[in-house]
């Protein structure tokens, strides 16, 4: 299920929107999201809520009273034909001052720079609008992409963990720090 986010702003970028996904994305989500290949670097294949996207926006335990997140979940729709083609995510947000960031796109979009242009733009709103001082990323050393990304970002390589555990497997990623002093700088 998608948590219930406490404000999700929509952000613009040249060819990108990048907002709140509802039930209505569900179609959108359908054609890529449940690809095995979009979890390569998760160590996992796709699992049921990504094979049938309707059901992340049921609540499978409505009675449950839960607090709304601080995490920020954003569909990315291509201005061009209004469908969703990715997501971007900063999750995990600790006493509102840092968080991690996670990216899936589809396949079809790869090696095009939206990835790239989305986490500028959720960069810049981060440190622009929030209290957030540190975002955290890792990446698979064999995901030439997902690094360039971040190094194209102005995410900073801070480290390397060998055999270490990164989601749901066990490889050698690199992890990235970006500090609100490295976007004032910019």
């Amino acid at each position: 299920m998608i948590k219930e986010c406490l404000w999700i702003p929509t952000l613009e970028t040249e060819r990108l929107f990048l907002r709140k996904l509802t039930a209505d994305d569900a179609d959108d989500l359908r054609k890529w999201f449940g690809l095995d290949i979009v979890y390569k670097y998760w160590g996992r294949s796709a699992g049921k809520g990504e094979k049938n996207p309707e059901l992340l926006f049921i609540d499978p335990r409505p009675h449950v009273k839960r607090k709304p997140s601080h995490d920020f979940i954003w569909g990315i729709v291509n201005k061009e034909t209004g469908k969703v083609i990715g997501m971007i995510e900063v999750f995990d947000v600790e006493n509102d001052r840092l968080g991690n960031v996670g990216y899936r796109l589809d396949p079809d979009f790869w090696n095009k720079g939206i990835c790239t242009e989305a986490l500028k733009r959720v960069t810049e709103f981060i440190f622009s609008e929030t209290q957030i001082d540190r975002l955290n990323a890792e990446a698979d050393i064999e995901n030439a992409a997902s690094n360039a990304v971040l190094k194209k970002c102005g995410f900073t390589h801070e480290g390397c963990i060998r055999n270490g555990k990164m989601w749901s497997r066990y490889c050698t990623y690199n992890i990235y720090g970006y500090i609100r002093d490295d976007f004032n700088v910019i």
